[in-house]
């Protein structure tokens, strides 16, 4: 699909996708003509409904923190963290096999995250069932925007800036 405001898909164009793991959305496409926030809460509506907003890097790092990690490590870029990734997961029957769904504390956060995959600026989708990856509100550059990601092998969480056009998912937040 095509709004006024970026581009959003169902992995591989097949609707049966969007059912099950939501829409993947490019970064203006969540954005909607809002501006860049790191602020927490970020107050950046976007494409969530009214009463819920975008979260952004800062909100991203309060939960990794609610959920364990330090602030050294939330501040980090790569994989960071212990295993706020298999608490953050959900749903075991969509994720493939591998550490994250095989720890302990998988779905203990009440966050469900779900392997939805990706698509790629090159058009292409890649991943599903072996990761989910989720916009934040906050820019990194004129190009980039800062997202997590949670891998099937690994039990941490991914935090890294890349290129607007990817499509990824959003977990929008409920304002207070």
């Amino acid at each position: 699909n095509q709004s006024s405001y970026g581009n959003d898909w169902c992995y591989d164009n097949n609707s049966s996708n969007c059912d099950t793991y939501g829409r993947l959305y490019d970064w203006a496409a969540v954005m909607q003509g809002e501006s860049s926030s790191n602020s927490n809460p970020s107050g950046v509506q976007g494409v969530c409904p009214d009463g819920w907003h975008v979260p952004s890097d800062e909100e991203w790092k309060e939960l990794e923190m609610e959920l364990g990690m330090s602030q050294y490590e939330a501040d980090e870029t790569g994989m960071r963290g212990t295993n706020e990734g298999s608490k953050l997961a959900g749903k075991a029957s969509l994720w493939i096999k591998g550490k994250l769904k095989n720890n302990a504390k998988f779905n203990t956060s009440g966050f469900t995250a779900l392997p939805s995959g990706y698509r790629g600026d090159t058009w292409n989708y890649f991943n599903i069932e072996d990761e989910g990856s989720w916009w934040s509100s906050t820019r990194a550059s004129n190009l980039s925007a800062w997202y997590r990601s949670i891998y099937f092998n690994y039990t941490n969480v991914y935090r890294l800036s890349i290129d607007k056009n990817h499509g990824f998912s959003v977990r929008c937040v409920r304002n207070d």
